[in-house]
């Protein structure tokens, strides 16, 4: 029998109320021995709130009180189920947690709760993934996904697909356990042609998966260039307070500083990076180690320069791909104004011919320019095309099971005879039931939901 379990599922800290979960057989046994209101528990309704108190072993009482009971098999977890809605003090939420405790419930792991409900049938395993994808979501584009894939609208076009391969193996078997007379090659050309057409389907799937992954990990954009040329000044203006020092000397960034921000519903990940120059501070070279990193790692690259001073072309050979820069000439605002518009003309043709022609000219102190380089960088990387895209595949652990599967459907060609059919359709079947879970190992359950955070 499995434990009864119990965990905050609220955030820890100050806050208006905080949240304990209990599940399990013994839910409501834990949850009577401490809960005192006019109704008695056993008498209180599922799927009902409850104004009472929790009080201690000498009766003494600690909050009041709102406490949901859930029968099973109607709940989360599919288990009796209880919650206790407390005022959002971190003493007094831990000490209602101990008492939970006391009463005979165990602490809960990480993710255990909806370990429960995939267990017991509540969820398959992408639906379940696609709870901790819906609380980390920060941007429209990446919740509309998570949500897509909690309501099961991609579970089951991964179910289909292995429903077609798991019929024709069952076809294969019948045709190996009641041969007939010179049929067996008719028999594997066909089968190697349905599982051509499944293997199609599979690649349908991680078609541009580069593109989805940026839909549920968000848009990673370093914002790179020489030092004090507005780097920081461009981050603060695009979360929009100081989120990092802004000064007048050289070198002040001396790490990459990462920040989330809503573009349009699109989640970006902006990394402020240290300026790229000789120098003999080790702290700072370190810096600049990461900030290579950061640009080698980027889906799309802001470069910064100031328009008044010579490009700093050692930095250009760290940028391999043009075709995912932004350009950006800061600090128009101290030219003169003689000539100054042939004089930028002038800039962006030289910049062009080493990062390509996304160039905006601006004042970043004059707060200029934000919104263009942004809708310059959600150009170049397609926005419209990832919004309107029906993804299916855009987590890392599902690809590679598909991908498993189709290099099976693959090694079809390979064979000539149908046992060699039915081995390579079978184990294609149960790389895609890893993804929804019909076939994954108690190893990948595991990882995959203590990664989750407590009280899920």
């Amino acid at each position: 029998m499995e434990k009864t379990i119990s965990a905050i599922s609220t955030p820890v800290g100050t806050g208006g109320i905080s949240v304990i979960r209990i599940s399990g057989s013994q839910a409501f046994f834990v949850a009577e021995g401490m809960f005192k209101s006019k109704t008695p528990f056993s008498q209180i309704k599922s799927h009902t709130v409850t104004y009472g108190a929790v009080v201690d072993k000498e009766d003494q009482i600690l909050d009041r009180v709102l406490l949901l009971k859930m029968q099973a098999p109607n709940s989360y977890t599919k288990e009796d189920v209880v919650e206790i809605h407390c005022h959002g003090g971190m003493y007094i939420t831990s000490k209602i947690l101990d008492l939970t405790f006391q009463n005979g419930a165990i602490p809960a792991l990480p993710g255990e709760f909806t370990k429960r409900a995939f267990i017991n049938g509540q969820m398959d395993l992408m639906e379940a993934e696609a709870v901790i994808d819906l609380i980390n979501a920060e941007a429209e584009i990446s919740y509309k996904d998570a949500f897509s894939q909690l309501k099961g609208e991609k579970s089951r076009k991964i179910k289909e697909i292995r429903k077609e391969l798991i019929d024709l193996l069952s076809h294969i078997m019948v045709t190996m356990d009641y041969p007939e007379y010179d049929i067996e090659k008719a028999t594997v050309n066909e089968s190697k042609k349905r599982a051509g057409e499944i293997k199609e389907k599979l690649e349908e799937l991680i078609d541009n998966f580069d593109n989805k992954r940026i839909i549920r990990e968000g848009l990673n954009v370093a914002v790179t260039g020489d030092v004090n040329v507005g780097k920081s000044t461009f981050i603060n203006l695009a979360c929009g307070h100081n989120r990092v020092i802004v000064t007048d000397i050289a070198g002040t960034t001396r790490d990459v500083v990462e920040v989330k921000i809503d573009i349009k519903g699109l989640c970006v990940n902006l990394k402020d990076t240290a300026g790229i120059r000789r120098t003999d501070d080790l702290i700072e070279k370190i810096g600049i180690e990461k900030s290579i990193e950061a640009i080698e790692e980027a889906d799309a690259i802001i470069y910064i320069a100031d328009i008044n001073q010579p490009f700093n072309k050692d930095l250009f050979k760290y940028i391999k791909d043009k075709s995912k820069v932004i350009g950006v000439l800061n600090k128009t605002d101290l030219l003169d104004s003689k000539d100054k518009e042939s004089y930028i003309k002038e800039k962006e043709n030289e910049l062009a011919e080493y990062l390509g022609d996304r160039i905006i000219s601006c004042s970043l102190d004059k707060k200029e320019g934000i919104d263009q380089i942004f809708d310059k960088v959600l150009e170049m990387i397609d926005i419209d095309n990832i919004r309107q895209n029906t993804s299916v595949i855009t987590n890392s652990r599902h690809k590679y099971h598909v991908v498993e599967a189709i290099n099976y459907l693959d090694s079809l060609d390979e064979g000539d005879f149908l046992d060699m059919l039915s081995v390579d359709l079978t184990l294609a079947a149960e790389e895609l039931g890893k993804v929804t879970g019909e076939t994954a190992s108690t190893d990948i359950i595991d990882g995959i939901f203590q990664n989750f955070c407590l009280g899920k």
